[in-house]
């Protein structure tokens, strides 16, 4: 079954899309088949050597436009809530971005880890990794905020393997900051530009951070993670 999403009006959208140009967008129809990905043919066997012995690895124009543009205009629907800290604390010096946690209320965010679930059982084929579910959370960086240095496990614990971001803003440039930090498994600084469709999977035991964001910036927030457990919420 096909789920259409209505277009904010103009107004609402140059305030909450991560678009610039969505105003004019129609409604858009979907189905799981528009987040369909042949992982076997985007994870080249160079890129599953660099995940294994760097830690991280770049992917490009993942998914079709018509999934691009779902979800990007699901993040300007939904509603978000201050992130925490795994304690339970707002710090917004060190974390400062809002989030939604994706459900089933979230229908294109679904599709979208759908797709994520279908990566899993490929990295666990070819690397061993013993994935066993996914989560997700959409999130939105206001103007003058970030993420300070972390992992994505906290200490003590290492339910989460594999970690991944997916961005949603389009036309960004470096002047609008928001780059995703990474430090390899061979100890190397790499900062990543957040363009739109693009998809960054990392080890989720490297340290990482989210620069100052100069215009504010959407992607969505992906874990990959061997427990079978209730996700807990950071």
């Amino acid at each position: 079954m096909a789920t259409v999403i209505q277009r904010l009006k103009s107004d609402q959208q140059s305030e909450l899309q991560p678009s610039k140009t969505k105003d004019q967008a129609p409604e858009i129809c979907f189905n799981q088949a528009d987040f369909w990905v042949n992982w076997e043919k985007v994870i080249s066997d160079n890129c599953l050597d660099q995940l294994a012995h760097q830690g991280w690895v770049v992917i490009d124009d993942v998914f079709s436009e018509k999934a691009l543009i779902a979800l990007q205009q699901e993040s300007g629907f939904i509603d978000y809530r201050a992130a925490q800290l795994t304690a339970g604390i707002r710090q917004s010096q060190i974390r400062g971005d809002n989030i939604r946690w994706i459900g089933k209320d979230c229908p294109a965010g679904s599709f979208y880890l759908q797709s994520i679930d279908a990566l899993s059982a490929h990295l666990n084929q070819h690397l061993f990794t013993g994935i066993r579910h996914s989560e997700a959370h959409f999130a939105c960086y206001p103007i003058g905020f970030g993420y300070q240095w972390h992992s994505d496990n906290p200490a003590g614990r290492d339910e989460r393997v594999i970690s991944a971001v997916f961005y949603l803003n389009d036309d960004w440039e470096a002047a609008d900051g928001g780059a995703l930090e990474v430090v390899d498994l061979q100890d190397c600084l790499h900062k990543l530009t957040p363009l739109a469709n693009r998809l960054v999977v990392f080890d989720s035991n490297l340290q990482h951070q989210v620069a100052i964001a100069h215009r504010k910036r959407y992607s969505i927030a992906t874990w990959m993670r061997r427990d079978t457990l209730v996700p807990f919420v950071e």
